[in-house]
């Protein structure tokens, strides 16, 4: 039997060849070892302390206020609810709270009937005091690779004065650490979590470590038992454990517990020591700084509006507004925050100006996922980063190749200087031009977080949908930015199985080419295939220029042509056409936006 052939070689090759088309750029290089998350976790993901009853309440809030979900995990006061999480009891039992959330079956099949995943959070170890049992049952195993007495206050009540300060004259209590280097420990550990998963959860939240050993074990646990994944897994793990390449194996990583403020240098409330030194700005630069090793994370996530709130009764609304420009435009998204928070950073609970922008930036994003899961998929096939760097230009990043995010990160600003890299650079907002290689002062009110995107791009985009899962690409938008010739790959598969690492997916090519009289939009048939792959799909060109135009021809015939946006864009649509089917679209030149100055 032949040898299949390899579709990610070919992608490989056809991206490399493309970007490296009259660009000065090095050669792309693929990355085997990254695995990526399912596709619902490029949606909307949130965190919160609460029980059963309130766990249902709040999804519901959410989908009352018409924001996208597509999982919720339960933090810590998952296993002992009613004392909020004190401990030492429960922590770890493997039984969890059956008082607090007396039903979880119901809760999961919940959340499933509602396309959201449901999550919860776990640690790496058993702490003996109201746990004896789970305890000496691990010990005796040999299963400890460690045991100490433990007098951090962290989920372990009475062990000492204040948070992560130890207290020389109490006793503490015996703290055993799993030994997930050991596969027989590790074994036994699946099988003392398995019901958690037959109930019907699907993914953990790891807390305490990012030992690379339990990020596996947590991982597996999630791909091989998780009820919706069928294989693909997805865990949330803290920074570190990135020794080897190997943690890219087990995505989602989070920027650590962080400050709800807008800077370190001059904060605005008081946190407590043991807070890490990271607000706005720092965490921003954790994405884009090359001297921090969080950076090459591939699929990095923050606590949207930061997670402590510090010494007082409610976090910014201005601060709580950037910060989701920020984060929405992440490879992936969470709504998190300590339980002390009044908002628990739920935008309603802010203002009625949050809470409607926190719905238009979240329908963009959901509308925004073709493009955002094909920058993943090319992050693995081909090395380029979902979140690229401009090199000396710290805070401000390139989420996926063709859009300039610089989101602000002082208080009252509403200008912002940008660096533009070269080429010429559309203003989403404006439309107007901009010329690269230099840097300029840009508009930036609240409501608007600076965004460009270049000449000569595509973005694909598809129709809202209140999760990835309850959408498809059956319609699917193009965004043409005309002023340059451009390429693009959308790259797509099941979204759940791990089919992609044996070249699974489909990858469709097309070009935007401006030549003389007229300019010409060619999407070439897909190359590859998946399970439930759509044979068919109805095209809706959307060109963005300011010279609107009332004639197109799609395949030679005459098509539908709409002005729209105020005379900022024209569309054409395909009608419902086969997926296997090549297009060209001609549509009159020019149609560029004239350059003009930036402020």
């Amino acid at each position: 039997m032949r040898r299949r052939f390899s579709y990610g070689m070919f992608l490989f090759l056809l991206l490399g060849a493309l970007q490296l088309q009259g660009q000065k750029l090095s050669r792309p290089v693929a990355d085997t070892n990254l695995v990526l998350p399912p596709a619902w976790a490029f949606g909307m993901l949130y965190g919160g302390y609460t029980n059963q009853q309130e766990t249902v309440e709040r999804i519901r809030q959410i989908q009352q206020h018409q924001y996208p979900v597509d999982a919720y995990w339960i933090d810590s006061w998952f296993w002992s609810y009613a004392d909020k999480g004190i401990g030492p009891h429960k922590y770890l039992d493997f039984v969890g709270d059956t008082v607090s959330y007396p039903d979880r079956k119901a809760m999961w099949s919940f959340m499933q009937q509602n396309n959201i995943k449901g999550g919860f959070w776990i640690w790496d170890c058993i702490l003996e005091k109201g746990n004896e049992q789970a305890f000496n049952d691990f010990k005796d195993r040999g299963f400890f690779r460690n045991v100490y007495v433990n007098k951090n206050s962290w989920h372990n009540k009475g062990t000492s004065t204040a948070m992560f300060q130890e207290k020389s004259d109490h006793p503490g209590t015996l703290c055993g650490e799993i030994d997930f280097n050991s596969p027989a420990a590790v074994a036994y550990f699946k099988q003392k979590m398995k019901s958690f998963f037959d109930e019907g959860a699907d993914f953990i939240k790891l807390d305490r470590t990012s030992d690379i050993n339990t990020c596996k074990a947590i991982f597996e646990l999630s791909q091989e038992f998780g009820k919706e994944t069928k294989g693909r897994g997805f865990i949330l793990s803290h920074t570190g454990g990135m020794e080897n390449e190997t943690y890219k194996r087990y995505p989602t990583k989070w920027t650590d517990d962080t400050r709800s403020d807008w800077n370190i240098e001059s904060p605005l409330v008081k946190f407590n020591d043991w807070v890490p030194y990271v607000a706005l700005k720092e965490n921003m630069a954790m994405y884009t700084d090359p001297q921090k090793q969080t950076s090459q994370i591939p699929f990095l996530t923050n606590d949207l509006g930061g997670f402590d709130m510090g010494k007082t009764s409610k976090p910014e609304e201005e601060l709580y507004i950037r910060w989701m420009e920020f984060s929405v435009f992440n490879a992936i998204t969470e709504v998190f925050s300590q339980p002390e928070n009044p908002t628990s950073n739920l935008p309603w609970m802010y203002s009625a100006r949050a809470d409607s922008l926190f719905r238009f930036y979240s329908h963009w994003r959901m509308q925004l996922f073709p493009y955002l899961y094909s920058a993943a998929h090319q992050r693995r096939i081909a090395g380029t980063p979902v979140i690229g760097r401009t090199p000396g230009y710290i805070y401000q990043y390139l989420f996926g190749e063709n859009m300039l995010v610089a989101p602000v990160f002082e208080k009252g600003a509403v200008v912002r200087s940008v660096y533009f890299p070269e080429g010429k650079w559309v203003d989403y907002w404006t439309g107007k031009i901009i010329n690269g290689g230099a840097e300029y002062k840009t508009i930036a009110p609240v409501a608007e977080i600076p965004l460009f995107v270049k000449q000569g791009s595509i973005i694909p985009q598809r129709k809202y949908f209140p999760s990835i899962e309850k959408g498809n690409n059956d319609t699917l938008e193009l965004h043409i930015y005309p002023g340059a010739d451009g390429h693009y790959t959308l790259i797509e598969d099941d979204g759940t199985s791990n089919g992609y690492l044996n070249d699974e997916y489909a990858a469709t090519t097309m070009e935007w080419k401006e030549d003389g009289a007229t300019s010409q939009l060619t999407i070439n048939p897909p190359v590859g295939r998946y399970q439930g792959m759509s044979k068919n799909r109805v095209w809706e060109i959307v060109i963005h220029t300011a010279n609107p135009f009332t004639t197109a021809t799609i395949n030679g015939k005459n098509a539908v042509v709409n002005v729209g946006d105020g005379g900022r864009t024209v569309t054409c649509t395909t009608g419902r056409m086969k997926v296997r089917k090549k297009l060209v679209i001609l549509v009159p030149s020019p149609v560029r936006v004239p350059s003009l100055r930036s402020e």
